[in-house]
């Protein structure tokens, strides 16, 4: 996904540069230059977005995962409740609950 992201975004700079270059009525020489160097800094441009976002995007699944295990593990003891879970012991007399 990186890599992808970060190629992408090189070659719409680079068509970018090229089309500006022709606009600007530069030597092929010029624009072919100009657009590389457009490209190279696209690629790290690009590459650093997507570590951004993948970094952003892994934090929020993370938080919302802990809200759903907290919702379902709050959602099991109103469930249970009381009832003892067999091969537990009973604090107050000792006696094994459950079964």
């Amino acid at each position: 996904m990186l890599q992808t992201i970060g190629a992408q975004v090189a070659l719409f700079t680079f068509s970018l540069a090229v089309v500006a270059g022709l606009q600007a009525g530069n030597s092929p020489l010029t624009i072919l230059t100009r657009a590389l160097i457009c490209m190279v800094g696209g690629l790290f441009v690009g590459q650093v977005g997507a570590v951004v976002c993948k970094a952003v995007l892994r934090d929020h699944l993370q938080t919302r995962k802990q809200r759903i295990d907290t919702a379902h593990v709050k959602a099991l003891e109103a469930a249970v409740g009381d009832i003892p879970v067999a091969g537990t012991i009973d604090e107050a007399d000792g006696s094994q609950g459950g079964i």
